[in-house]
């Protein structure tokens, strides 16, 4: 049970950080450090607890990740640099749509840009200060457009080759991220198709507000011109659901975006990577990298600390008990992962740090009953960016109310709505989660191995 001390300490520090509003990654770094300190009470020989601490951080698992996030933040950071928001926004503004027909495309158009970069919350941030005052105009039900934005972040976060939980969950699992992208389409096209469908019809509402207002916002807010950046967004997706090695996919994409940008005007090299006069090294190849440093150093921590278990004893009496009382069967060890990554995102609120947490736990699991690496990476990825999108005290929901103040002030048409009303309208959080457990029971996509 000692062997367990580092990783219950970083779940309860983590709680009160949760608890306090303030569930950051480099708070939960902290919280992890504390937990592997105290550890070292326990320890038997400080000098062997130290050098296995050392040892455990040369983990596989950890470096495929971490590089993979590299690579992938390098790319998200130049499409982010692009206006390709507003690209999008120009798309949606030329449909020409209102009502519930305005909601479904928010909720594509969403999608389509959290797919291309891999950020649920950039796009939560980006979408919501355009599309929820245009759509409160242009007679959309308000509730139901965040509900759209909301939906389309946690589809692009859980589909997106290029996103961090994407990486993690086929990290975890020792899988090639391209193959779980496959594997996953039957799954998320399931749940967008469902909750295009209710978006379509729930997503209508009234508005007394002149649509030349809804013109005004949008016009100036829609740019064309970075649409050509999607190209390199669907190259990385078709080499990596061809087969090819992810690190090769994201590298094509990168120099893709770096030679398109620059040669059609949207941006200047220099944007990529410039030196300052300070001496400061800047652009969005290396703020993309850069961003994801935190998650990299706190995923070491955490796969340290699950690997303290492991030498300890703690996790092989863990997976005997579970053998004997709950994970009998494949569909009944299926169960348990979900309940596991259920309660990890509930207590931790950041989806990738619990898939962190609790994606070893599922590799042992998975290969004592021989379940396929891509149906648990699936379970893992699918659940995280199901109910945990729409938390109160989830990123993405926080993240809205804020932008919804923001423009509030600006256009004194716009309501501000609660948690409560958006709630009933994050259509993709509620049909996905019921998919997972239906294909659990029923066997739906398992595959073993």
């Amino acid at each position: 049970m000692a062997s367990a001390t580092p990783i219950l300490v970083f779940v309860m520090a983590t709680l009160i950080l949760v608890v306090a509003g303030a569930p950051q990654v480099e708070g939960m770094i902290l919280a992890a450090m504390l937990g592997l300190s105290i550890g070292m009470i326990f320890a038997r020989n400080l000098g062997d607890y130290c050098e296995t601490l050392f040892t455990l951080m040369a983990n596989r698992t950890a470096a495929v990740a971490i590089v993979c996030w590299l690579w992938a933040g390098a790319f998200s950071g130049v499409l982010a640099d692009c206006n390709l928001v507003e690209a999008i926004v120009w798309v949606g503004w030329k449909l020409g749509l209102s009502g519930g027909l305005f909601t479904l495309a928010v909720f594509v158009c969403a999608a389509l840009f959290a797919v291309s970069l891999g950020t649920g919350l950039g796009t939560v941030l980006g979408f919501t200060a355009v599309m929820y005052p245009a759509g409160v105009v242009l007679g959309a039900n308000p509730a139901a457009v965040m509900g759209a934005i909301i939906s389309g972040a946690a589809f692009g976060d859980n589909l997106a080759p290029v996103s961090d939980t994407t990486i993690v969950s086929a990290a975890t699992q020792e899988a090639d991220v391209g193959g779980v992208v496959r594997s996953r389409l039957k799954y998320v096209l399931l749940a967008a198709a469902l909750s295009g469908v209710l978006f379509l019809t729930f997503g209508a509402g009234k508005s007394t507000v002149d649509p030349s207002v809804a013109e005004k916002i949008l016009q100036e807010n829609s740019d064309p011109k970075g649409l050509p950046m999607l190209i390199p967004a669907a190259i990385v997706f078709a080499i990596a659901f061809s087969g090819y090695h992810f690190l090769l996919a994201l590298t094509a994409g990168i120099l893709c975006a770096s030679l398109l940008g620059p040669s059609l005007g949207i941006f200047d090299f220099k944007d990529l990577f410039h030196v300052t006069p300070d001496g400061a090294i800047e652009g969005s190849l290396v703020g993309g990298a850069m961003g994801l440093v935190p998650t990299a150093v706190l995923t070491l921590l955490l796969v340290t600390s699950i690997g303290l278990m492991k030498v300890g004893g703690f996790l092989d009496e863990l997976m005997n008990w579970l053998d004997k009382g709950w994970t009998k069967t494949v569909a009944r060890t299926e169960g348990a992962i979900i309940a596991l990554i259920s309660i990890a995102n509930l207590c931790v609120s950041v989806n990738t740090v619990a898939m962190i947490a609790v994606g070893p736990l599922a590799n042992v699991l998975r290969k004592r009953h021989q379940i396929h690496s891509y149906r648990v990476a699936n379970l893992l990825d699918t659940v995280s960016c199901s109910f945990p999108y729409m938390l109160p005290y989830a990123a993405a929901v926080t993240a809205s109310s804020a932008i919804q103040r923001e423009v509030a002030e600006r256009y004194d048409f716009v309501p501000i709505i609660s948690w409560s009303e958006e709630l009933p309208f994050i259509f993709y959080g509620l049909t996905l989660f019921p998919i997972m457990i239906l294909a659990v029971i029923t066997g739906f996509g398992r595959r073993h191995g």
